[in-house]
């Protein structure tokens, strides 16, 4: 059975897309070395190479522990995914320092089980543990404008 959209609702969508059109900049690789936050680093490591906005291109590596969080009605919850050894599958993400405020990384990892969680990286709590290889890519806007219905 195939719905339909009704008028109100594709308009109210429309609304809330924005598309951001630019062009890619400098690629950054780095190795993160034992101890050192996914999340901060990461951010270091676009102010050093003067990135204003990146996006994360891949990463891999693993993680003492692991401390994500995730939206739910009732608000914001944490979980901590107990290692040591617990290995990044994935981070995305777009690194950008707008109003003084960093976003979220995004992820998925697995515990030493090999169970998998996803969520946003908690800034702070996330140390490699042996390494983590990640590979961000400059991101220069150049304008943005309102998508059209598809």
């Amino acid at each position: 059975m195939m719905t339909t959209l009704s008028e109100p609702v594709v308009a109210q969508l429309n609304d809330n897309i924005q598309v951001e059109e630019g062009t890619l900049g400098k690629l950054v690789m780095a190795r993160l070395k034992p101890n050192q936050d996914l999340t901060e680093s990461v951010e270091a490591l676009c102010r050093q190479h003067g990135m204003k906005t990146a996006i994360v291109r891949g990463a891999i590596g693993s993680l003492i522990d692991g401390h994500l969080q995730y939206a739910t009605p009732a608000g914001v919850r944490r979980m901590e995914i107990n290692g040591p050894g617990v290995e990044i599958l994935n981070v995305f993400g777009e690194i950008g320092f707008a109003d003084g405020q960093a976003n979220p990384l995004q992820g998925v990892i697995a515990d030493t089980e090999g169970k998998i969680f996803a969520g946003r990286f908690v800034r702070g709590a996330n140390l490699s543990f042996i390494t983590i290889e990640i590979t961000l890519q400059e991101w220069i806007p150049a304008k943005a404008r309102e998508a059209s219905p598809a």
